[in-house]
């Protein structure tokens, strides 16, 4: 079989390609690459694609339009070493005889670490006192608490790889988890330890609220005044899935109160812009959506790709198969 490596990103490409990645592929396929440094337009992609029973993408990898599906006529396979696909192929993709595949299974651990991360640095403030140290002003042991992860309610909007993982990792701290989603039944809910909830009760019950839900139309703008006004003082909200889930200006405005506090690795525009208002607040942590960068698990998403095209050619389950169902619910980008 013939498989083609259409990453040119030069970092990516020496991220993602170890030695150990690129013999395991070799071991079953040949192997071609795009040029590194070169942007394939559309046409180019389709005039190369035809040879090609496989096709590893990741993120800046052309896209897969109906000229070049059209074109692609022995590929069997395509593997994005990144999470939503959606940006590489359309429906289309679904009705041929291709299977698609992505890595989001090993994004979404990085991503939830990165979660529960900034539920700590929030919880315990610590943007907000090292910040404050380096004024030259130390804590009151004799009036200063803070929120803490231990023993608190965690409401989790959204159901996917992510917070499952998210749900794992917070077990030894005895949280209790509401979650909020149209895609875990009840009796899954019971399984894993968690209670169901409507949209607004979570907000309401919720010490801290960390946002996973995909960016669709459906979603876009879920999160309102109407749902950040019944956070509780001194809660704090955090979004590590996009930004475009919540109304901007009505999370501007409820932190503009100093009431609560927010945790946010994703913007309505990146990169953020030097003079936005958030990177103003004292009550904001904002990190640039770093959530995919655990050193392990980036460099694994080609090593994950590899193998679920190794599974294909044996015949085996795929770990990463997305289905036109799922698709339908992904993140346009």
């Amino acid at each position: 079989m013939k498989t083609l490596i259409a990453i040119s990103n030069e970092d990516l490409r020496e991220l993602f390609w170890q030695e150990a990645t690129e013999n395991k592929l070799a071991s079953f396929s040949q192997i071609d690459f795009i040029p590194r440094g070169i942007k394939l337009s559309s046409d180019d992609f389709a005039e190369v694609i035809g040879e090609y029973d496989a096709c590893i993408t990741s993120w800046g990898s052309p896209s897969f339009t109906n000229e070049v599906l059209a074109r692609a006529i022995n590929l069997k396979f395509i593997g994005h070493s990144a999470g939503s696909v959606a940006a590489i192929v359309n429906e289309e993709v679904f009705y041929n005889a291709i299977t698609v595949t992505s890595a989001n299974k090993v994004l979404g651990l990085s991503t939830a670490e990165c979660a529960v991360s900034l539920m700590f640095a929030g919880a315990w403030d610590l943007s907000g006192y090292a910040s404050r140290l380096k004024q030259g002003k130390w804590s009151n042991n004799s009036r200063e608490t803070v929120l803490g992860l231990s023993r608190r309610v965690v409401g989790l909007v959204g159901y996917g790889e992510i917070s499952r993982n998210v749900i794992r990792m917070l077990q030894p701290f005895n949280v209790k988890i509401l979650l909020h989603s149209n895609y875990c039944s009840e009796e899954e809910a019971i399984a894993i330890g968690v209670e169901r909830c409507e949209l607004n009760e979570l907000f309401e019950r919720s010490d801290i609220v960390s946002m996973h839900n995909t960016w669709t139309p459906k979603t876009e703008g879920m999160i309102g005044a109407e749902q950040l006004k019944r956070l509780r003082d001194g809660a704090l909200f955090i979004n590590t899935g996009r930004a475009a889930t919540v109304q901007e200006q009505a999370l501007l405005e409820e932190l503009r109160t100093g009431r609560i506090f927010a945790a946010l690795d994703v913007f309505i525009n990146e990169p953020l812009p030097i003079n936005h208002v958030l990177l103003t607040l004292p009550n904001v942590l904002c990190v640039p959506h770093i959530g995919g960068y655990h050193g392990l698990y980036k460099r694994e998403l080609c090593d994950f790709i590899v193998e679920e095209l190794h599974r294909f050619v044996k015949g085996e389950a795929l770990l990463g198969k997305v289905s036109l169902e799922h698709y339908r619910r992904s993140t346009p980008r």
